[in-house]
């Protein structure tokens, strides 16, 4: 399954206005065309003023078909007018990423279905780049060593996703959700104090795979499926 990974950062103070045309009219369009969003989220903290949102795709030929869809739909052009008179969007950039075995998103349209306690959400969301051919052997030791850890000690794994292009290769993309700041703070407290958990350290340490890693923390928009 492929996941597009659209990033926009708008302009100080323009990204409501354009969150508000996106849920009424963009959204609504896209969804048509290209199929039904995954998630939605601004950023709370890392870079400001942005939203990252994620669609699915079992067919990638099916993307193509769609957008030519949606750029022939009327609705389309009205939303692009409207987004433009906020003179709101900076930056937008977008990848493809590939899910693994172990993501728990395989399907597009598959229905979210919450884990969490409670009614708040965070995502932390990890982009990890890696030194030219090693990133298969980071994700085994995470898929053996790490990952059941976490499972069993953290908050809600969302997406596990190995970049296939738009962007550098050699890097995965996970996100991780949690009920709140606390929550995710004390869950990762927990994780590393955990002996298995310095077993896989250990492990990947030896591997020296990562080149870097960039952590932001995300909260659903109102109307994002996983919220």
């Amino acid at each position: 399954m492929y996941v597009e990974q659209r990033q926009y950062t708008m302009h100080p103070g323009k990204l409501p206005a354009w969150l508000k045309l996106y849920e009424e009219i963009g959204g609504p369009c896209s969804a048509r065309h290209v199929g039904p969003l995954i998630g939605m989220f601004t950023v709370e903290v890392g870079p400001l003023n942005r939203v990252v949102f994620l669609r699915g795709f079992d067919d990638i030929d099916d993307r193509a078909r769609g957008l030519a869809a949606r750029e022939a739909d009327p609705e389309w052009t009205r939303f692009r007018a409207e987004s433009a008179k906020t003179g709101a969007l900076a930056a937008q950039e977008n990848v493809l990423l590939k899910t693994t075995a172990f993501s728990p998103i395989r399907k597009a349209g598959q229905p979210f279905e919450r884990k969490l306690g409670g009614t708040g959400m965070v995502v932390d969301h990890r982009t990890y780049d890696f030194h030219p051919g090693q990133a298969n052997a980071w994700i085994n030791a995470y898929e053996k060593l790490g990952l059941p850890v976490q499972q069993r000690l953290l908050g809600q794994l969302l997406l596990f996703g190995v970049t296939e292009c738009g962007g550098p290769i050699n890097q995965v993309v996970f996100m991780w959700a949690y009920e709140s700041l606390g929550d995710r703070d004390r869950r990762r407290a927990a994780m590393a104090a955990d002996p298995a958990w310095g077993e896989f350290m250990q492990t990947v340490g030896r591997l020296g795979a990562l080149k870097r890693q960039t952590v932001m923390v995300l909260q659903p928009v109102a109307f994002s499926p996983i919220r």
